[in-house]
Parts: C-alpha cells; sequence; structure tokens
C-alpha cells in the first residue's frame, strides 16, 4: 500500500582551509610538525576500567530512560550536595556532581515528555513545562558531516499557534537537546532522544522548515522516510553547555586530581605552587613601574614583598596580587568596582615575563565570552601571542584575528607525519559510499523491486521467477518489461505511491513574542491519506503471523488482490529494519572514525596552541576543549567570574598537570543558573559554586575593598552586603546628573499594581511609563543615550520599557541600554534606573528576595542611580530592601512619594508624583523663559535647557518685505509677500534638535488615559529631529488654523469623547482632590509612622509631628510632618515645596 518518499543524502563538506590538510604545504613548506600523543592517551583513558566509577561509563546524550521515566511512579534519586565540611572522597565528589549536573541538564526534557504522556494534543501555549512542540516531522535525507551522520528532518509549527522569526528565536538552536517518538505512540512506549546538529538559517526559513539531528547513538539511527514523527524541546536551559562539562568529570573519574586537598578535603592552609619552590626567584617590575630594578629579582617565599603600594595599586590590592603569585589555590573576592580585572591582568602580566620558553601556555577562561573578551581586550595591550578558542566573539578588530581559526588560516605549515586525520577521512569515505548504496532504494521514490526483496531474503528465487512470469502472462505486454513494471503489475490498485511529507502551510498566525536578549530557529505539517477506509482497516486489520503466512506461498500471484497491499508493506518493512540494522552498524563504524578525525585535528592544532603564550576560553570551552588543552600540559588556570559558574565546571579545569589555579569572583554577587530551580535549594545547592562553597567554609581568601566605580552617596546602599568597602578619592569626583541638583540617589515609592505579560514575566505598566519619561527628562538635560542604563529584574518589564523609549516623539533613532539585572553583572554606566515593577497585595516580590541579584543591580551606577518601586511592601518582605532603605533614608535624604527635580537655570525644585510630570516637558521648571530668540520675538516657552538656536517659532513675522508689506506668516514659515510677489527674504529658524514638548503620557504603553489639551496659537515649541524634518519637507503642515477652525475639526475627528471625558474628569475634580489629600497622610504614616515592629521602616522615631499646612495652586491641601528626617534646605519656586513626607 505505501510506496517511498523522496530521500537526499548529502555528504557534508567545507571549502579547505588552509593548515585543515594533513598534506598540504604553505609558507613554511617541509615545516616539521610535532605529534603530539597526549591527545589519543586522553581519549582512549574511559577505556574503562573495573574499578572507575560507574557514571564514567554513561553515555553522553541522555538515553530514552532518562527522558521517559514516570512523574508519577518511579522516584528519582538525586544525591544531596555538601556544600559545609569535606568530601568523603574524590570519587564520591565526582560521582555526585556528575549526577547533580546531569539531572539539572535533563530535568526540562523529561517535563516535556512526561506533559506530552499525559496530554498529547497539548498546545504550547497550554503548556505548563515550556514544551516547544514540532509535529508531522519526517526524515527527509542523511547527511555525513565530518561530526557524524545527521538526519535532515522537516516539521510543522501548528502547536506554536505563532510564526516564528528565527533570526531570534531560542528555538532549536544548534546543541539543544530534543525527544522524539511515532506520531502514533506520543511517547507510551518509544522515545529517541537527539540533539539538533544544525539549524542553518535558509532552512528554517522555508517552508516547510527543516534541520539536521543527531541521534543519541549509532544503534537508535532512524531512516525510514515514510515514518511520522513528533518532535519536542524545552525552552528552558541548554544542553550544549552541560554536555562536554559532563564528559570532562567522566574523564576525571580515571585521572589523577590535583587541587583534590583543598577542593574535596577542604584544607585551609594554602601551599606555594609546586613550579614557585624550584624558582622563587621573579622579576615583578612589570607590576611596580617606574622603579628601576628594586622589584626585578624577589623571592617571593621569603617575603620579600612592598609593605606599601608603590603603585596604582590599593594595600588590598597588592595582597590579592601577593596571594595569586605565591598560592596554588589563590582565591580573590572583588566587590563592585574594586577592580579585580585589573588585579588578574596584573598578575598575568607578571607570570608572562617570567615565563620560560619551554612552559606551556596560561590558560585565563571567563564565564561569558563578553567576560572573556574584555579580558583579552586588556591583555592584548601587553602580550600580542594569545589564541582565543571558540568564535563567539564580536570583537572583530582584536579578538576575532586572535581566534584559532583565523590564526590557522594565516599561517600553512607542513604535513604531520603519522597523524589520524588523514587515515580518519579515508576510512569515512568509503563509508559513506557504502551507506549511501545502502540507503538508494529510499532515495529514488519508486516501489521496492523484488530483486531488492530477494537480496534481503524476503523472497525466494522461486518467487521472483514466478511473479516476473506472471506479470509478462497475464499483464499487457506493451509495458515496460522490468521487474519493477512486474512488482507494480502484481499489486495493481493497490499501491498507491503515499507521499509521506511535511507539506507547506500558512496557518496566518502572529510572530510569537520574542525574548530580544537571546536567540534562533524550528519546523512545519502533513498527513498521509490512503484509498479508502475499507483499505485502511483492512490494512490495520492483519496482523504479522497472517502476512508471513501469506508470504510462505510460492507463487504470489495466488494471493488475493485484496491482500496484495498489506503484504507488500509488510514485505517492505522486512526489508528497511533489514537496511536500519546494516546502517547502524556503518555509524557505529563512522561514529568511530569521526572521533579518530576530532583528535587527528587537535593533534595538528596543538602546534598552533603550544606556540602561543596565553590561551583564552570561555568556562564551558574548558570541558569543550580539554582533550586538546590537557596535551598542552598546562600549569597555570587563571578563571574569572568564578563565583557565577557552577562548581562542576570549575573543577574540569584541574588537568592533570595543573600546578596553580587562580579563582576571581564574588560569591556576592550572581551565582550560577540552574534549569531545575528545586536543585538551587536544599539539599542540593547546586547554584553554589566552589568559589562560594570555599570561601564559606574558610579557605583562605583575599577581599578587595577600596571601590573605583560609585560615587559615594550610591555606594552607601551596599552597605549591608559590604560594610567594609572604601570609596577611592576619585568617585568623589564624578559628574553631577544634569537636571536633578545634587541628586545622585533617590528611591521614588509608589503603590501601582503590576500586571504580566503574555509570557508570565512580570510588569508594572505605569512604572514603566514614569521610568520612560524621567528617561526622556534626563536626555532633555543633555545626557547622552549611552550614558543611560535601565535595569529591572523581569524581561517582561524590560520589553515594555524599551517598547516605550523607542515611541517616544523625543527619542526617535536613539540607542538604548535597557536589560536584565541578570545580563548586567560586570557591566557599568553613569546612570542606572532601576525598575523594580513588583506591587501585588500577596506581597510576593519574588525576584526582588534574591540577596545575590539585588547586590548587582545596586552596584552598576558611576554617577546617578534612581530607582522606581513599592517600597513599603517591598521592604516589609526582605530585610535587604529594609536595610538598604534605611541607608538611603539618612542624611542626605533619598528616598519618598515625589521625585526631585531641579531646574538647572534656575536651580528651582520641582517634584513628580505620577507620569503626568513629565507631559509637555520642556526639562527646566515652571518659570516662563522670557529670553529673546535669534528671530528677535520673547520666548514664551517654560523654562528649558534646549539652546534658542533650536526652537521653532510660531509667532507671527515682524519683518517687512522688500515690496513694502508686512510679511503676515509665522515666524518660522518662509516670508511670502501678500501681493503674491516671489521674495527672497529670511528664512525660517529650524534647527532640529532631540526632544519635543508635545504631549506624551504613555509613549505607546498602555496605561490609564487622561484627557489632554494641546494649546495652540503663538507660543514657540521644541520640535523632536523627526518633526523637523517634515517641516522642512511641508511647512504647509505647520500652519495653525483659526481656533474656530481647529476646534470644528478637532472635534469632527473625534474631539466629543475627549470633551466627554474631560468632562467626565471635572465632575470627579473636587472628590479626586480630597482623597490625594488623604492618601498623601495614609502614605505618610504607612511608611515612616506607627509603632516599632519587625517589619517597619525606621527604627529611631514612633510619631510625627504636623508642622504646617499649606494650600496649593490647585486648592489641595498639603500637610507638611517632620520625624526621624529633617528636609534640607532648598531654594523653593512660587508653589510650596511638598513635603517627602506628605
Amino acid at each position: 500500500m505505501i510506496g517511498t518518499s523522496a530521500f537526499h543524502l548529502k555528504r557534508f563538506t567545507r571549502k579547505p582551509q588552509p593548515g585543515n590538510d594533513d598534506q598540504q604545504t604553505g609558507k613554511e613548506s617541509g615545516a616539521k610538525l610535532v605529534l603530539n600523543t597526549r591527545i589519543r592517551e586522553y581519549f582512549n583513558r574511559t577505556a574503562v576500567s573495573t574499578s572507575a566509577p560507574a557514571y564514567v561509563s554513561h553515555r553522553e546524550i541522555p538515553t530514552s530512560e532518562e527522558i521517559s521515566v514516570s512523574a508519577e511512579g518511579e522516584d528519582l534519586e538525586v544525591p544531596a550536595n555538601i556544600v559545609v565540611g569535606p568530601w568523603e572522597s574524590k570519587r564520591k565528589y565526582l560521582t555526585d556532581h556528575y549526577a547533580l549536573l546531569r539531572e539539572d541538564a535533563v530535568t526540562p526534557l523529561r517535563n516535556v515528555v512526561s506533559e506530552m504522556k499525559a496530554d498529547p494534543c497539548v498546545l504550547e501555549k497550554d503548556s505548563m513545562e515550556h514544551s516547544y512542540i514540532y509535529e508531522q516531522v519526517f526524515i527527509v535525507g542523511l547527511t555525513f558531516a565530518h561530526s557524524g551522520i545527521a538526519a535532515k528532518v522537516t516539521f510543522s509549527l501548528r502547536r506554536s499557534g505563532k510564526k516564528v522569526l528565527w533570526e531570534q528565536s531560542k528555538r532549536l538552536v544548534q546543541g539543544t537537546l530534543i525527544a522524539l517518538s511515532p506520531a502514533n505512540d506520543m511517547f507510551k512506549n518509544i522515545c529517541k532522544v537527539g540533539v539538533v546538529a544544525a539549524r542553518p538559517l535558509s532552512g528554517v526559513q522555508s517552508n516547510p522548515p527543516e534541520i539536521d539531528i543527531f541521534f543519541g547513538s549509532p544503534d537508535e539511527i532512524e531512516i525510514d522516510p515514510q515514518q511520522e514523527w513528533v518532535m519536542v524541546e524545552s525552552s528552558i536551559g541548554y544542553f550544549e553547555a552541560y554536555r562536554h562539562t559532563l564528559s570532562s568529570l567522566q574523564k576525571m573519574g580515571t585521572e589523577p586530581f590535583p587541587m583534590a586537598e583543598y577542593i574535596v578535603g577542604i584544607e585551609r592552609d594554602i601551599t606555594p605552587p609546586w613550579y614557585l619552590g624550584k624558582q622563587p626567584f621573579k622579576d615583578l617590575s612589570s607590576a611596580f613601574p617606574g622603579t628601576g630594578d628594586k622589584f626585578s629579582h624577589i623571592d617571593l617565599l621569603d617575603g620579600h614583598w612592598p609593605e606599601e603600594p608603590t603603585s596604582d595599586l590599593d594595600a588590598s590590592q597588592l595582597e590579592a596580587l601577593r596571594r595569586i603569585l605565591t598560592k596554588e589555590l589563590a582565591i580573590v573576592q572583588g566587590p563592585p568596582g574594586t577592580g579585580k580585572t585589573y588585579v588578574s591582568v596584573l598578575a598575568l602580566k607578571v607570570l608572562l615575563q617570567n615565563k620560560r620558553p619551554d612552559d606551556a601556555p596560561v590558560i585565563v577562561a571567563a564565564h561569558t565570552n563578553h567576560a572573556l573578551d574584555q579580558l583579552l581586550r586588556h591583555i592584548a595591550e601587553f602580550e600580542s601571542n594569545f589564541i582565543r578558542l571558540g568564535s563567539m566573539t564580536l570583537d572583530q578588530e582584536i579578538i576575532q584575528p586572535r581566534t584559532l581559526f583565523k590564526v590557522k588560516e594565516g599561517t600553512k605549515l607542513g604535513v604531520l607525519q603519522g597523524g589520524m586525520k588523514g587515515p580518519a577521512l579515508g576510512r569515512m569515505r568509503r563509508l559513506v559510499k557504502e551507506m549511501q548504496e545502502l540507503v538508494k532504494p529510499l532515495t529514488v521514490g519508486e516501489p521496492f523491486t523484488e530483486e531488492l526483496f530477494k537480496a534481503y531474503g524476503v523472497l525466494t528465487h522461486q518467487q521472483c521467477e514466478l511473479l516476473v512470469k506472471g506479470a509478462n502472462s497475464w499483464v499487457d505486454l506493451t509495458l515496460p518489461d522490468s521487474v519493477t513494471a512486474a512488482i507494480s503489475k502484481w499489486a495493481g490498485d493497490e499501491l498507491v505511491q503515499a507521499d509521506r511529507r511535511t507539506m507547506p502551510e500558512s496557518f496566518g498566525f502572529d510572530y510569537e513574542e520574542m525574548d530580544l536578549e537571546f536567540e534562533q530557529l524550528k519546523e512545519l505539517e502533513a498527513e498521509a491519506k490512503l484509498s479508502n477506509d475499507d483499505e485502511f482497516e483492512g490494512l490495520r486489520g492483519r496482523s504479522n503471523e497472517e502476512l508471513e503466512t501469506l508470504l510462505k506461498n510460492a507463487d504470489l500471484w495466488d494471493i488475493p488482490i485484496d491482500l496484495r497491499g498489506p503484504l507488500y508493506r509488510h514485505m517492505q518493512q522486512r526489508v528497511k529494519q533489514q537496511m536500519v540494522q546494516k546502517m547502524r552498524g556503518l555509524a557505529k563504524e563512522y561514529d568511530k572514525q569521526s572521533k579518530n578525525l576530532k583528535i587527528g585535528k587537535w593533534e595538528y592544532d596543538t602546534n598552533f596552541l603550544q606556540a602561543s603564550n596565553i590561551i583564552g576560553c570561555t568556562t564551558t570551552g574548558l570541558s569543550k576543549y580539554r582533550g586538546l588543552l590537557d596535551s598542552l600540559k598546562p600549569k597555570v588556570v587563571l578563571i574569572e567570574e568564578a563565583a557565577e559558574t557552577l562548581e562542576a565546571y570549575v573543577t574540569a579545569a584541574c588537568f592533570t598537570t595543573l600546578e596553580h589555579l587562580v579563582l576571581v569572583g564574588d560569591h556576592q554577587q550572581l551565582r550560577g543558573h540552574c534549569n531545575e530551580p528545586e536543585l538551587e535549594g536544599k539539599p542540593f545547592f547546586l547554584d553554589v559554586s566552589m568559589f562560594e562553597r570555599l570561601v564559606r567554609n574558610q579557605v583562605e581568601f583575599t577581599q578587595l575593598t577600596r571601590q573605583r566605580r560609585m560615587h559615594p552617596e550610591i555606594r552607601r546602599g551596599l552597605m549591608p552586603i559590604y560594610p567594609n568597602l572604601e570609596d577611592h578619592p576619585s568617585v568623589f569626583l564624578r559628574d553631577a546628573v544634569p537636571g536633578m541638583g545634587d541628586i545622585r540617589s533617590f528611591l521614588f515609592c509608589h503603590d501601582w499594581r503590576e500586571d504580566h505579560d503574555d509570557l508570565m514575566s512580570k510588569i508594572n505598566r505605569r512604572e514603566a511609563v514614569m521610568v520612560v519619561g524621567f528617561y526622556n527628562y534626563l536626555v532633555t538635560n543633555g545626557v547622552k543615550t549611552k550614558d543611560i542604563t535601565v535595569l529591572t529584574f523581569y524581561n517582561g518589564q524590560r520589553k515594555l520599557i524599551m517598547r516605550g523609549l523607542r515611541m517616544h516623539p523625543n527619542l526617535q533613532g536613539e540607542r538604548f541600554k535597557v536589560v536584565t539585572v541578570d545580563s548586567y553583572q560586570g557591566e557599568e554606566n553613569g546612570i542606572v534606573l532601576l525598575s523594580l515593577a513588583r506591587s501585588n497585595d500577596k506581597k510576593n516580590i519574588g525576584f526582588l528576595s534574591v540577596a545575590n541579584r539585588i547586590c548587582v543591580a545596586l552596584s552598576r551606577a558611576q554617577r546617578g542611580f534612581y530607582l522606581f518601586g513599592n517600597a513599603r511592601m517591598i521592604c516589609k518582605e526582605s530585610v535587604l530592601w529594609f536595610k538598604l532603605l534605611q541607608a538611603m533614608a539618612e542624611n542626605p535624604r533619598r528616598v519618598g512619594f515625589h521625585l526631585p527635580l531641579t531646574c538647572q537655570t534656575h536651580g528651582i525644585k520641582t517634584y513628580a508624583k505620577d507620569p503626568d510630570r513629565f507631559n509637555d516637558d520642556a526639562g527646566g521648571c515652571e518659570q516662563e523663559c522670557r529670553g529673546e530668540l535669534p528671530c528677535g520675538h520673547i520666548c514664551e516657552l517654560n523654562c528649558h535647557p534646549a539652546a534658542h538656536e533650536d526652537i521653532i517659532c510660531y509667532q507671527p513675522c515682524i519683518r517687512e518685505l522688500e515690496c513694502g508689506h508686512q510679511c503676515n506668516e509665522q515666524c518660522h514659515v518662509p516670508c511670502k509677500c501678500p501681493c503674491d510677489r516671489k521674495d527672497k527674504g529670511k528664512q525660517p529658524i529650524r534647527n532640529p534638535v532631540q526632544y519635543s514638548t508635545q504631549r506624551q503620557s504613555t509613549y505607546g504603553l498602555p496605561t490609564r488615559a487622561s484627557p489632554t489639551k494641546t494649546p495652540r496659537g503663538s507660543p514657540p515649541k521644541i520640535m523632536s529631529a523627526s518633526h523637523m524634518k517634515r517641516a522642512h519637507q511641508h511647512p504647509q503642515d505647520l500652519i495653525d488654523l483659526s481656533p474656530e477652525a481647529q476646534g470644528y475639526r478637532d472635534f469632527a475627528a473625534g474631539g466629543h469623547k475627549e470633551a466627554d471625558a474631560a468632562a467626565l474628569a471635572m465632575a470627579n475634580e473636587a472628590a479626586a482632590k480630597e482623597r490625594l489629600r488623604q492618601l498623601d497622610e495614609e502614605n505618610a504614616a504607612l511608611l515612616f509612622g506607627g509603632p516599632l515592629e519587625s517589619s517597619a521602616l525606621l527604627n529611631a522615631t514612633n510619631e510625627l509631628t504636623l508642622t504646617s499646612t499649606k494650600q496649593g495652586k490647585d486648592g489641595v491641601v498639603r500637610n507638611t510632618y517632620e520625624g526621624f528626617f529633617k528636609a534640607p534646605e532648598i531654594k523653593t519656586s512660587k508653589l510650596a515645596e511638598p513635603s517627602l513626607l506628605d
């Protein structure tokens, strides 16, 4: 009944690169290369001995048993993590960390598969396990790559309910763990596990989309193009980041374990590196420039160390440098802004200055590619001979040319005698030919021939002869006389072409909302139909036993016609089963040769790496290239951001030849990330880094104590976390923030309710509008957008604020830094705005309760730090936030319900209590400008920081034209004579600026609407660059109508709705003002008054004293209280200053 689908074979080939062929010669023709056999030894270590731990023999890709464990009946045994005290043995340490890390890697996909078992029809939007689900998955070809045999599959995105913007999607990223099951099984009995091999953009953007996948092992490869599958992945986690570290822990189970006495045994007293004992005299002159030969020959083990700083180093940095150079395990804690990277680079400079020609390269690593590039850029200033492993760098100028790929590309070496690359490639080519011939019947799209059935033992020689004879005797002899025709004539109408494949489709979906901080690709659908329901039932109704009985007929022509279709399919399946078995046998050999090829390539690469002085990679790269690095016999490894890295990743850096390990980080900032939140808590503590564990177990370390980033007013917010942190004199010289007077930090308090977006990420719409308005206020006052960063704990709030900034009329064309706290560790900027977002009746503050995240959020700003949030709720739920508010409430007081703004021109303070303050905002105070414009008119705007040259004047033109008439145009419009004579009079004053005073309260963000009035008439206006461009192109658009005409136009265009809204607002105005007065008093009492309790905000007084009662212009009576706080004396405007306690 079933034919075959088109099936494609592809041999993966790359454009030949210099240095990639053992037989290639070049500039150094005949140059002798050294064969490093340590790489082979490394890969052969897992020829497991009987004494090796059991985990060593586990395969890299999780098994179907690991993934398809029932969530109900089967309990998973996950070992507890020991974070206090020593481990009982190295074996126990490695075994348990392997189990914990593997559980974290596997759990997300296991949860997805369990959900699919329970609800096979679940859609992505209804998934509780963050599932990505792909239907109608078909294998359409094979790709024979150097790294293995990949199956090319097509798929459908029907269950996503959205179109996918693949350029920004993290779906099916290369290395992602996936699970497949036949469509008629849905993971009940069959689960195939694999990883995404490749996701080319051209493939996923086609219709249907396609990707390449590796099955978990050669024994699980599938090749049937007619089999329909369902494929799933989890949107949480990334298996590739775990895979190589797990493999490294397996290798360490059969190796010596340097540093085990500290890492496993918690030995607190650390000795010097072994190589330093052999030669203790070192040249330190590079660390102390300008000292001549004073430090050129220092015995580091004899205490000859400068007691006082003789350079830019402070005392704690000097001690940290000494620790790095003299301890075989050196731990340096660097609080924010204390210069830990500077100390690391200085230590590397000294190590390189004393490096001998035959010493192995120094290995440096960092948790992220960004941090690694920063470190290598510092190193490049004094050392050009470094190599970066991995190509994920954005630095095209300094770092990219020093990647291993680029270094090999620019250097041609000779032949590597005895290498494994050449033989492996030759064997792989022969295997490819065998496999191509094997699956050829699947590629032609025609029914299987009886010769093929005979070759696989399904039909006998006699059955084939009778089949052909019958075809020639009983069927029209004018048809082609071939075996294929014979099988077709025998099956007759029962043989139909079932082109089972994913069909092109268009569901009319919208694009799915993407996380712009992350990115990659996915799939589409089809349905195979048989002739009719009777045939379908007949096919399903025949058992294998019945069909095998039919197959015993010597003459197949004796079989009834209605049974020939099911019998053909049965014969076809028997052939495919044998094909698969043969294919898996060849694939196993291909996989072996693929590993040999990898060894051969690394044997070649060692010649480049051995000649370098420094090798840089990420902490993931330490595991990915561990065999390559281990072959170099490295002695020194330095890891930055060590406290942000899971312990197993640092453990993998303990190469067999390691003598000196340096860990630099700060365990009070961000911890490592786990896929499974349950593994972060007791008793697993998987997020606790090796750095933090050793420090908390009192293994000796050095803490840097002087910060060079934050102005002291900002730094005081970190006192609850770093009570001993000092300020370097340079931070007192930070520039003030324009428009904020002397206020460098402020916590703006509100009670606006939170919400959540479609992805259930927390958002606070009104807070986002407030942040956008304040951002524009800063830009209006001259702050460049590159000097402002907006931080938030939630990705939903990040996207909301970014959307508001992009839609703001005064900020068009600008680039913004709006990021989550988790992605901003190690970064800093001049001004930081922090949106807390959380505000709810349940008093749930979520991520805001995590001390490490709070630490990062509070320590990124250099000269201005402004927080927005429900301080009353947050401080009641977090001791750390409570202490922070206490610190900010001390003199000078920097917390309240009104954000204080300062006019740069007059020094007058105004107070913003809600986003409406930033509507029609020119950036100054409420005084009239009254300055003279270049055209001669008096500026009628309120105070503004913009230059008068940037003002568009709308007042009547006062120039007399050459014809003697008075110009009757507005001032900014080119002069035109009333008698229609052309005139070359004055040109309009229209200089573009970067801001506008057009009313815009929400900036595209959904929030409560308020009635607006756009004044018309003569006052000059500040216009944005985009409006200015339009004014130059269409000056007639700027001409004002008469008030009567404009009023009629506005009303006819829907202004009646606005008028109704304004009338309703006026009707409620009196009640609203009274309620505002009551709320002011209630907020003050709740935030700063009341009895002293554990949740109280302040602890110095129980009462507030009413000191004055004032009535503002708006008629609202304001009560001023004085208690713990005392407001500083400031210059005030005519409008009474509202107390921050109101």
